[in-house]
């Protein structure tokens, strides 16, 4: 589990994923890649995921004042870089 805050990132793989904003028991996520992927912007509540692709998942665990708490699901191997 990482902790991020509104305009934070991580790197995983080839993709990007940003904090948008957080707002009370919300928050977005943007998720950017490599080459022409446009910008994919979600909006997730507590408990929700978001496939970043079909073996990499992200899923809210914690929302709590300006942080998100976020837990990856990635197989072995898989480069996590905070940013």
């Amino acid at each position: 589990m990482l902790s991020r805050k509104t305009g934070e990132s991580l790197l995983i793989n080839d993709f990007q994923v940003t904090v948008g904003w957080i707002r009370f028991n919300k928050v977005q996520l943007v998720v950017s890649g490599v080459g022409d992927m446009l910008p994919v912007k979600q909006m997730l509540y507590m408990n929700e995921k978001i496939k970043v692709t079909t073996e990499i998942e992200i899923v809210v665990v914690n929302i709590r004042d300006e942080k998100v708490r976020v837990g990856i699901t990635a197989p072995p191997g898989t480069a996590i870089q905070r940013l």
